[in-house]
């Protein structure tokens, strides 16, 4: 109800205004009505206890502010305050406040937009009616008149400049931040109020955290109490508080004065600020302001999530103009022993010996992951993430030794660094070396970087080093920002499939493979498979490109096979492993163990088609040779070949489901019979290997009958066989070895096994 009660008021007093200001070419034609409200500025002084901010006000030059039109909400300091805060500072007078500090004072007292206490913690966005609900007790800061404008910055190298810190975020975090004209970057100041700490889950905890002398009363304005409150005037509302509040620091401000995170600030100073010159327009707009010309820099933090400098929160960034009201930015800074801890344990010493050896990208991960870009409250660590998507991994007790609040967020010293997923995952041996730059890149590029980085999977990844892509051709052009290829084996394929393949292909999910013995397949990231055999000489494994002789060796890391992280295990390899882009025919062709099979794919492919007119129309409706792939078999998905051996070919013909090959051509009829042999010969759509449990397992074939899909059933709780039962019970078994070159055989997204006799595509008899 009072807020209703307000804004009639408010109404009211304004139409009055216009009235006063407008309504006749008299000026002393109408008098000031005696109900009016005084302006601010008299309302102050008839109280007779506003006497020092009221000094500041005229010193400041916001005298005229106070004193006419306007809707303001000023923090007004009694001069009890005021008493204490020039005691605190040891001013001995009101007249030994400079203009320049008295300035700050009112600028940071004063917003621009009166608000009662009531509405004071409403979110000022345009919403629909029914929706303003939304808007209530979510807020808990305002934008003031106090801005830090241009000044003069010494930085790391000694250069002096005249400078402007950027003032606004873009959407992505990754690109850093940017200059707006004609935006003033102002200092929000933030407020507390008990129904925003309830609305929000909150509690005096997180206030008293950041202000722990203060008292809150249910309403604080930083570190004050608020004494009285919604005194309604004619251009605003006052509050009156029990201190003098300056302005407080932004981030940056904050790190740059706290000695013991010194080495964080100089990292950040070191490889993220840049400088570039203002717009002319601004330089311009400068010079009449001050009447000196001088060259500006625009100083900037390049890629960092955040600039700690910007006050506008993401109102540039995909968010709305007054986003700044319910949240901001939240930085952890380490402390100079735990940084240098880390840079000397984990950071450094696996390759790179500096930071100034490191790629940027590889600081930008360390750095950014100390900076969430959101509101961090001490009692939400567990609850709340960075742009990596990792929450504070500290202890609000025992992790964090100081901490402030900042105009623009929340600022908190730990003696540890943020555990990011980037380094303590599978991934930091990848960004933590130099052999690996070229992979990272990779991973960046295929998007297999953020499940590297999962910490709740369980990964193994075999590393990919710089010399493997030179080996294969394959590299990324930085100037081009492409990827390219000169590996005639891959001929006109697109280099990015390539890589996509070739990334997938060294990584594992979630299988607890033990690499040390035995053998098998194993499937990686994109659904191909890749084989392995462990021998006392080491392990081999390989890819469908490859065969046991080109196998790459697995190359002991201080002993071990692998290096153990927080979620799962790297291996390196003395070679990359390699796909196939081959089809089936290039396998079945050249192995002896599977000729009498081919030779019916071939027979078929060099019969002519029945009737035909042309000596050269051959019949492609089961292998076509010139692609050497079976008809209708698609080589972008998984497929099992089960070829029979020549004995069970030989049955086969005996039993009537192949026909006998002869010097004449196929009829129609015979290569329809191929084609259903052939067809109920490959399962669809899926892989079957040895040292993996079925129980008796439905699996589609290829061939389709009238009644539709028809299936085989597969049995294995060995390593070593697979059987495979057909619909009338007929069963035929792959027997694998370790160095088995007819079972087991992994071709392009494919397997191939030898098994000891055919499957019946038949459907069972009716009784």
């Amino acid at each position: 109800m009072m807020r209703v009660l307000f804004f009639l008021r408010m109404v009211v007093v304004l139409a009055v205004l216009v009235l006063i200001s407008s309504g006749c070419e008299d000026e002393d034609y109408f008098e000031r009505p005696g109900w009016l409200e005084k302006p601010i500025y008299k309302y102050l002084e008839e109280q007779g206890n506003f006497n020092y901010y009221l000094a500041c006000v005229d010193k400041s030059g916001f005298t005229r502010n106070l004193k006419s039109s306007g809707f303001y909400t000023v923090f007004a300091p009694n001069d009890a305050a005021f008493t204490e805060f020039m005691t605190e500072h040891g001013i001995n007078s009101i007249d030994d406040i400079s203009n320049e500090l008295a300035h700050q004072i009112v600028s940071y007292s004063l917003v621009a937009v009166g608000s009662l206490s009531e509405q004071i913690d409403d979110y000022q966005r345009e919403v629909l009616p029914e929706e303003r609900e939304r808007n209530q007790n979510i807020a808990f800061k305002r934008t003031t008149f106090n801005y830090k404008g241009v000044y003069t910055y010494t930085d790391h190298n000694g250069v002096e400049r005249n400078v402007i810190d950027v003032n606004a975020v873009l959407e992505n975090p990754n690109l850093g931040g940017t200059f707006v004209m004609n935006d003033f970057n102002m200092k929000s100041i933030p407020f507390f109020t008990e129904r925003y700490l309830n609305s929000n889950g909150l509690s005096v905890f997180d206030y008293n955290f950041f202000f722990p002398e203060a008292e809150f009363s249910g309403f604080n304005v930083v570190d004050a109490k608020v004494l009285d409150h919604d005194i309604v005037t004619e251009n605003g509302v006052i509050h009156v508080v029990d201190k003098v509040i300056l302005p407080l620091p932004n981030l940056e401000e904050l790190l740059m004065a706290t000695d013991e995170c010194s080495d964080f600030f100089n990292m950040l100073e070191n490889y993220k600020v840049s400088y570039f010159r203002a717009p002319r327009d601004f330089e311009i707009q400068q010079e009449q302001a001050t009447g000196q010309y001088r060259e500006i820099y625009v100083k900037s933090y390049g890629s960092l999530h955040f600039p700690p400098t910007v006050e506008n929160f993401l109102r540039y960034g995909g968010g709305y103009r007054t986003d700044n009201q319910i949240d901001g930015w939240t930085m952890f800074a380490p402390t100079n022993q735990a940084l240098q801890n880390y840079l000397n344990t984990e950071f450094l010493g696996r390759g790179y010996n500096s930071l100034d050896e490191m790629p940027q990208f590889v600081i930008d991960e360390f750095l950014n992951a100390h900076f969430f870009r959101t509101t961090v409250w001490p009692s939400r660590f567990d609850n709340v993430q960075n742009h990596f998507g990792e929450p504070a991994r500290f202890d609000v007790n025992t992790n964090v030794v100081g901490q402030a609040m900042g105009s623009n967020g929340l600022f908190y010293v730990v003696n540890k660094v943020q555990e990011t997923n980037a380094f303590s995952t599978v991934l930091g041996d990848i960004l933590l070396s130099p052999s690996y730059t070229t992979m990272y890149q990779a991973l960046v590029s295929t998007e297999n970087n953020f499940i590297l980085r999962n910490p709740i999977l369980h990964l193994d990844v075999f590393l990919i080093s710089n010399q493997h892509f030179d080996n294969i051709n394959l590299n990324f052009n930085v100037g081009l920002n492409q990827w390219e290829h000169n590996n005639p084996d891959w001929g006109n394929m697109a280099a990015f499939t390539i890589l996509d393949r070739l990334v997938s292909l060294h990584i594992i999910f979630n299988q607890d493979i033990d690499l040390s013995e035995g053998f098998g397949l194993i499937q990686t990231n994109a659904g191909e498979y890749i084989r392995y055999l462990a021998t006392p000489a080491g392990t081999r494994v390989w890819g469908p490109g490859q065969s046991l002789s080109t196998a790459a060796r697995l190359v002991l890391q201080d002993g071990e096979i692998a290096n153990e992280t927080r979620n799962g295990r790297t291996m390196t390899l003395d070679r990359p492993l390699m796909f196939s882009t081959r089809n089936i025919g290039y396998y079945l062709d050249g192995n002896a163990s599977y000729r009498a099979f081919f030779r019916y794919l071939e027979k078929s492919a060099n019969s002519l088609v029945e009737g035909a007119e042309s000596p050269d129309e051959f019949n492609r409706m089961v292998y076509n040779p010139d692609n050497r792939q079976i008809a209708g078999i698609a080589s972008t998905t998984n497929q099992t070949y089960l070829i029979p051996n020549d004995q069970a070919i030989q049955r086969a013909v005996a039993d009537g489901l192949l026909p006998p090959i002869g010097p004449a051509d196929f009829t129609q009829a015979e290569q329809e019979m191929v084609l259903r042999f052939v067809r109920y010969h490959i399962l669809n759509d899926k892989i079957i290997y040895s040292n993996a449990d079925y129980n008796y397992e439905e699996v589609f074939t290829h061939y389709r009958d009238s009644d539709g899909e028809t299936q085989v059933y597969v049995f294995s709780n060995s390593n070593d066989r697979i059987e495979f039962t057909d619909r009338r019970g007929r069963f035929a078994t792959a027997t694998a070895t370790a160095t088995s070159t007819n079972t087991n055989v992994l071709a392009n997204r494919a397997v191939i096994h030898l098994i000891d006799d055919y499957l019946d595509y038949r459907p069972v008899a009716n009784d």
